[in-house]
Parts: structure tokens; sequence; C-alpha cells
């Protein structure tokens, strides 16, 4: 099978995926009819008595949502930095690459911002009326996408998929913080992911020292990350491609720092793949 041919078939699953999982939802996750404390309402009293909630309503589950991507993708580059920053001084740092930053974010305010509206609701205003709104909602044809979704309950499909989505992706963004790479004074200090120990390489004991120009894809094509590759003696090996933003060319201060601590010429090779082993 064509690489091409697979990357199709990994494209359309998506799509694929997502309707499949809404027809799903549609049969599986049915919602009640609402139900005022005390009486039965009619859909058609409901949609006059929440004509104008239903924009208050969707404003604030919008503003809701911008401040949960800047305050949560804040807080773990905070953290990312802090870490980094508590393993003492360096002269070049490597953090985690920006954009892993934005993941839970995106996803936490798409599953989670609905439950906070209406919870937020509950706490200052009625949990009655909340609760009333959000059944409406479920099964009205004038909220939701114009009623595609009318008769299922998008409060329970969102909390689910903040359950199997959003909170396997927040873990993995909270186990990521530790990543980062330290140049210091005497040596390379490099923690990774999911807080496992530190692993440090003494300047003195290097060997070899290439720069690459990035990676190759399976299709052939060079992707462009460019970085310092440094085999040491005990045969391990560090890349600045690593850990950080991908970088179309290297950095002329590090490149020159590391000449200065290693005392090594520079070689270069297209990829980290392409450097043999150190004696080989």
């Amino acid at each position: 099978m064509s690489s091409q041919l697979v990357q199709f078939f990994g494209k359309a699953l998506v799509p694929i995926a997502v309707f499949g999982g809404l027809a799903l939802f549609r049969k599986y996750f049915r919602s009640s009819l609402p139900k005022a404390p005390g009486r039965n309402v009619s859909m058609e009293e409901l949609d006059n008595r929440f004509q104008s909630t239903k924009w208050i309503a969707a404003f604030c589950m919008v503003l809701v949502g911008t401040i949960f991507v800047w305050s949560t993708h804040e807080a773990l580059v905070w953290l990312n930095r802090h870490l980094a920053a508590a393993d003492g001084s360096a002269e070049f740092t490597f953090l985690s690459q920006s954009a892993i930053w934005w993941f839970f974010p995106a996803f936490g305010a798409l599953t989670l911002s609905w439950e906070i509206t209406l919870q937020l609701w509950s706490l200052f205003g009625s949990r009655e009326e909340a609760d009333l709104f959000s059944d409406w909602s479920n099964n009205t044809t004038t909220f939701w996408s114009n009623g595609r979704y009318s008769g299922m309950d998008s409060r329970k499909v969102l909390r689910w998929m903040a359950l199997v989505v959003a909170l396997p992706v927040g873990i993995f963004s909270f186990l990521d913080v530790s990543e980062h790479t330290l140049l210091q004074e005497n040596e390379i200090r490099e923690c990774g992911f999911r807080f496992k120990p530190c692993k440090v390489y003494a300047y003195e004991d290097a060997r070899r020292m290439t720069e690459i120009r990035g990676l190759r894809e399976r299709d052939g094509k060079l992707t462009p990350r460019a970085g310092i590759v440094i085999d040491f003696g005990d045969g391990r090996r560090w890349s600045s491609a690593d850990t950080g933003d991908f970088r179309k060319s290297l950095d002329p201060a590090l490149e020159e720092f590391l000449k200065r601590k290693t005392g090594l010429p520079l070689g270069s090779a297209e990829t980290e793949s392409d450097i043999p082993p150190l004696g080989g």
C-alpha cells in the first residue's frame, strides 16, 4: 500500500469517527423533555421564555471557554518554565514544544465550557432554571446547530467527551511539563517526559559533534529541524533538536558555545540517522 493511500485513509478516519460518534450519541444519549418544577411546559412556551437567555448563555460559554484556554495554557507553560528554572542556571534552556500546551486547553474548552457555564448559573442563579434551560436546549430546534442534534443530551455527551478525550490529553500534558534541557557550565542536563530522572552529559566526555538539517519523513521528504548532535564516549547521544520547537537554521550562539565547551570541530549530516555510530 502506498504512503499516499495510507495518509488518505488516516485523514478520512477522522471525519468518519466524528460523524459516527455523533450518530451513536443521538441514539444512546437521549434527552428528557423539559419539565418545570411542579408542571409540564410546552416547547413553544420555553422557546419564548429563553429567546434572549440563549444568547446570554452562548456568550457566557464562549467567555468561559476563552478564559479556560488562556488560564490552562499559561499554567502549563509556567510549570514547564518553573521546573526548568528549579534545576539551576543555564547558558541555554530548551523547553517542550510550545504547540503541545494548546492541546488540553483546546479540548478542555470544547468539552467543559458548557458544563462550567451551567454550574456557574446554578451557583450564582437558580439550579432549577439552569437545568430547565439545559433540557430545553437539548430538545429545541433553535439552539444547537438549528436543531440538527435535537433530542440528544449534549450535556451528557460533553461530560463523556471530557472524561474520554480531554482528561487523557490533560494527563499527558501534565506529565510533559517536566521536559526540558539545560546547557549548564560543565554539563548538559536533559530531563524528559513523566518526571523521569534527568540524564547528565559532561562536555569533557564528548567525542564527536555534528550539525543536522532536519528529519526525514516516511515519504523521503526532509522536514527542517536544525540541531547539533553530540556523541559521547560511553555510547550515548544527545541532540539539541530533540527538545523544543523546530528550527530551520542553527543558532550561531549555540554552535559557538558547544564548540568552546567540547573543543570539537562541527561536522555535518542531513539527519541524525545519517550519522554512523561512534567508531563505526
